[in-house]
């Protein structure tokens, strides 16, 4: 494919729009030349983790994929492929043409009804299959999705709290804290740091309370073998695969990374889940209330 159509080019922009990315920051650019299409880390942000964007652009490339998948184009990807540009993710390559799966086009299509869920989901358990479908979704080199036992939440819950504690003096680190963390704490106990924004910084759970409002949900911590560039993309990628999975099975989902970010807070996880690598995100899976599927969430931020 020489040139991209004004149909490829909107259906491939929209794709990578919609892709989730921390605060909504959308961290990345997207240039379609010839048969490739480049995605590049857009540089000059200071108030975020570049984990969090290099992953973000991972999910962003997973867009990209799969909307030219849904396309009709057979590609090859190239992540992080040359060491001279160093802003560059991934070369998505346009190598012929093959029809789209029903799956990619399922998914492709659960782009548009992705959503951040942050408040209590369902009473109803996720049946084992389909956890497992989600899981499977998540494969790709350097990166495991694993699902959290239930005697594993006080470790999540007590990791949690630390990193809580650690920027509870700090009204900035509030601010992105808490927000990411108030699905699993007490709906009282607001005040505001500005006139603007209010952020949660009473009411905090002791650890077992929280750590049963985390075991009465279906939790996955993203793993990556190595803090390197490449398998933060491929974490993104995971993340992506496995949340647009979740909603093409009527799911929601919302994602927590900021609190690994806090200090040593992603090692004491990893220790006290006994697993080698770096967790670097979670994401919990479940039903939507009645309620909040009516109302939804304007969903992207990471």
């Amino acid at each position: 494919m020489n040139s991209w159509s004004l149909s490829d080019i909107e259906v491939v922009s929209r794709a990578i729009v919609s892709a989730p990315s921390v605060h909504d920051t959308q961290p990345w650019d997207l240039r379609l030349d010839g048969g490739c299409a480049e995605v590049t880390e857009r540089r000059g942000f200071t108030d975020t983790p570049r984990a969090d964007r290099v992953i973000s652009c991972g999910a962003g490339v997973a867009n990209v994929e799969l909307a030219l998948r849904a396309l009709g184009k057979k590609i090859e990807t190239d992540l992080l492929p040359d060491p001279r540009r160093r802003e560059l993710v991934a070369t998505v390559r346009a190598v012929g043409t093959a029809s789209p799966s029903s799956t990619e086009l399922r998914l492709f299509s659960a782009m548009a009804r992705r959503r951040s869920h942050r408040e209590a989901f369902a009473d109803i358990p996720v049946p084992a299959a389909t956890i497992a479908d989600i899981v499977a979704a998540a494969e790709i080199e350097g990166v495991r999705a694993r699902l959290l036992a239930a005697d594993e939440a006080p470790a999540l819950a007590d990791v949690l709290l630390y990193s809580a504690d650690r920027v509870r003096q700090d009204p900035g680190h509030q601010r992105d804290l808490f927000p990411w963390t108030s699905h699993w704490l007490p709906q009282g106990g607001h005040e505001s740091v500005d006139a603007i924004r209010p952020v949660v910084t009473r009411g905090v759970p002791d650890s077992a309370r929280l750590a049963a409002a985390i075991e009465s949900e279906t939790v996955l911590v993203f793993v990556s073998d190595t803090q390197e560039s490449i398998d933060l993309v491929r974490t993104g990628i995971a993340v992506e695969r496995a949340w647009l999975t979740a909603v093409d099975a009527r799911l929601g989902a919302s994602i927590l990374s900021h609190p690994l970010r806090v200090d040593d807070s992603a090692h004491r996880l990893a220790r006290r889940l006994d697993v080698p690598g770096h967790p670097q995100l979670i994401l919990r899976i479940g039903y939507w209330g009645i309620r909040n599927f009516r109302r939804g969430e304007r969903a992207a931020a990471l």
